[in-house]
Parts: C-alpha cells; sequence; structure tokens
C-alpha cells in the first residue's frame, strides 16, 4: 500500500467518522432553519403602512409573522441552554415539537384559506361575467 493511498484511506474514514457516525454525549440543538421556510429565516419585523399596496402588506405579514416566530424560537433556545445538561435535551426536544407543531397548523390554516377563498371565488363567478350589448343598431 503506498504512502498516498494510506493517507487518502485515512482522511476519507475521518470524513466519514465526523460526518456521519454519532458521537456520544453530543446533543443537536435545534436550528432555526427546520422550521422556517426558505427565505424567510432572516425576516425582519416592520410595521406595516396604511399607504403600502395590498400586495406589499400582505406580504410584509407574512415576513411579520416569521419574525416573531423566530424571537419566540429564539427565547426558547436561550432558556434551553441556561439549563443542565441534563435538563436541557429534554427542553430541546419540546421547544422542536412546538416548533414543528406550530409550523404545521400554520401551513394548515394556509391550506384552509386558499381552499376557502377559491370556494368563494368559484361560487361568485357564475353568472357575473360581463357580455357587451351593442347600442348602436344598424
Amino acid at each position: 500500500m503506498t504512502k498516498e493511498l494510506r493517507r487518502n484511506i485515512i482522511i476519507f474514514l475521518f470524513f466519514i467518522t465526523t460526518n456521519f457516525l454519532p458521537v456520544s454525549g453530543a446533543q443537536r440543538y435545534p436550528v432555526w432553519e427546520d422550521f422556517c421556510p426558505k427565505g424567510l429565516e432572516n425576516a425582519e419585523y416592520k410595521e406595516i403602512q396604511w399607504y403600502w399596496p395590498e400586495g406589499t402588506k400582505s406580504t410584509q405579514s407574512i415576513y411579520n409573522y416569521w419574525a416573531q416566530r423566530r424571537q419566540e424560537f429564539e427565547r426558547g433556545l436561550a432558556e434551553c441552554k441556561q439549563l443542565d445538561s441534563d435538563l436541557n435535551e429534554s427542553c430541546y426536544n419540546n421547544l422542536r415539537e412546538r416548533q414543528l407543531f406550530v409550523t404545521e397548523q400554520y401551513n394548515k390554516d394556509i391550506k384552509q384559506k386558499q381552499i376557502t377563498d377559491q370556494i368563494w371565488l368559484d361560487s361568485h363567478d357564475k353568472g357575473s361575467k360581463p357580455f357587451m350589448i351593442n347600442i348602436f343598431m344598424r
């Protein structure tokens, strides 16, 4: 076995052990990106102004929701980190479960609103199609 091959095997084994094998006693605390939709990880809260267009208002309300959720998550994470090591794993699990539940509930609410909006559109679309009357008769 050549030196280079031996070195490559050692590097490969090191890579495998550090990235794929669980380390005993290591605690993986939850991270915000596990619960937040892509692109909203760093959403900033801004007061919605009355003169903004409706699309901007609705977009900012989504940003505000996720910004507030992130603040709540970070407070919970800070509380867990202050606990003793035997208690903080349980705290992390509770925080993780709560965030997953709230995110799932949020997604269900969004889907229900989409369904409700579509039902409303479908029920009000019938018979409301515009028609043209020719007032210039020959």
